[in-house]
């Protein structure tokens, strides 16, 4: 690709016989005279920040919008870039860096068709060869782009280790907890009720495809499989499987998605021996269909809708199937000050239905809704280090009463966990990534109640 001017700065000297005078233009000119200097001092940034809160008094003023409209593209607010520029060329067709700035400004979102108008309109114009010839460039591009995004691939490939200091998720007291939760006294744990530690390594594979459909929309494909084997206890010994598949379109200023999963888990052994003589394992098979509506709100917000419907089936355990429906809300924040970095929080509820009554003597189920929240914290990759962190907490109810103990009647659990993973990337395609994780599971059926941590380091290697 060849070396385009990315700044306004070199976009100005490049253009200066294109550029028309504007009239002076009153209170924001301080501000607009600051953003120049930060630009110039590569701080798009903080130019940004520095413009958008005056943008609802100002807007519709050539320069300050043709600044404003600089500072977003060089700072990554692109949706803001384009609503600026376009106000610009709106009342001066012929401010010619204007519309170089949102030829670049499309060309960064994808949108060639829109970007190649553009650059054609300038190339028409241009006054010299030199001008002619950078405008050429960007076409040029435009076709190899079209040539090589139409469809896209990648696949990764990762190997890990590390130490979870509770396999099965037990809870510590397990003879107390017995007592409590179903009057049982002198109930010795054996099996998966030992709270047990151990090392393990892991690996994992995966893939993804997309085909752009059109300028506005994609349609997506990926799988993964991951696997973990413990060092000395390997009956928690996994697999686990996921593909979904895809499509994604952008109407006005709304991005929606449509997706269907599917996913499944194994476990080398760990079954639980039940008094009619069947073995019950944690395998599991889901598969649903999920819709995300997202808009931009404000210069550097997102808000998202969700609804997912889904189906889990225990193939050893009956009992435990269930139908799902989860509704969700989340907001995206994009401060300028965190280098593109994001902040998210999302809500949600879900309904867990039982397909059936948890064994052939009752007719209680496993029908449980929870809800919750998760807050999340994402950098963008700086040069070679990057990290992201979640805290989350979600509370589950029991639908029916004494559906998992005989003294309790109505369970409750409250899932609180956290997580960071840091990311070193050591050569290009190559990263290292530690990380830990913690979750504490308070609950008022003291069986279920538990603690657990668990760290590592993995390897990844990404192919594009």
């Amino acid at each position: 690709m060849p070396a385009f001017p990315k700044g306004f700065i070199a976009t100005t000297l490049s253009l200066a016989a294109f550029l028309m005078a504007t009239p002076a233009w009153g209170d924001a000119r301080e501000a607009v005279a600051q953003a120049r200097a930060l630009m110039e001092a590569h701080q798009s940034g903080r130019a940004y920040s520095l413009l958008a809160p005056l943008e609802g008094a100002n807007a519709g003023n050539v320069e300050f919008d043709y600044w404003l409209g600089a500072a977003a593209l060089d700072a990554g607010y692109l949706d803001q870039a384009l609503t600026a520029l376009e106000r610009v060329l709106a009342k001066e067709a012929g401010f010619h860096a204007a519309r170089l700035e949102l030829g670049r400004a499309y060309l960064r979102m994808g949108s060639l068709d829109l970007a190649e108008q553009e650059f054609q309109v300038l190339l028409a114009r241009a006054p010299d060869a030199p001008m002619r010839t950078l405008m050429q460039q960007y076409l040029d591009e435009i076709a190899r782009l079209r040539a090589r995004q139409r469809y896209a691939w990648g696949g990764y490939l990762e190997a890990n280790g590390g130490r979870d200091t509770n396999l099965s998720s037990t809870t510590r007291d397990f003879p107390g907890a017995v007592y409590s939760s179903f009057g049982l006294p002198g109930v010795e744990p054996t099996g998966n009720a030992i709270r047990r530690a151990d090392n393990f390594l892991g690996a994992a594979a995966g893939a993804d495809l997309a085909w752009k459909v059109s300028e506005e929309s994609v349609a997506f494909a990926l799988a993964d499989v991951r696997w973990r084997g413990y060092r000395e206890f390997h009956d928690y010994d996994s697999t686990m499987g996921d593909a979904i598949v895809g499509y994604q379109d952008r109407g006005g200023a709304f991005t929606w998605t449509v997706t269907g999963f599917v996913q499944g888990f194994r476990e080398n052994g760990g079954a639980i021996a039940t008094v009619e003589g069947t073995r019950i394992k944690y395998d599991s098979d889901a598969a649903g269909v999920g819709v995300e509506i997202r808009r931009p709100f404000a210069a550097q917000w997102q808000l998202a809708m969700g609804l997912q419907l889904a189906g889990i089936r225990y193939p050893t355990n009956p009992g435990q199937d269930v139908r799902n429906f989860t509704l969700s809300a989340a907001a995206e924040w994009r401060p300028a000050w965190f280098n593109d970095g994001a902040f998210v929080g999302k809500a949600f509820y879900g309904e867990d239905k039982a397909r059936q009554p948890l064994n052939d003597f009752t007719d209680t189920t496993a029908s449980r809704h929870t809800y919750g929240l998760r807050a999340a914290a994402v950098s963008e990759r700086q040069g070679r280090f990057s990290w992201q962190g979640a805290l989350s907490w979600t509370r589950r109810v029991d639908d029916d009463p004494f559906a998992r103990a005989l003294l309790v009647e109505k369970g409750r659990d409250d899932l609180f966990e956290g997580y960071l993973q840091l990311s070193w990337r050591v050569a290009e395609g190559w990263s290292l990534s530690p990380y830990a994780s913690y979750t504490y599971n308070r609950s008022n059926i003291p069986v279920y109640a538990f603690r657990k941590a668990e760290g590592g380091l993995a390897l990844r290697r990404e192919f594009r």
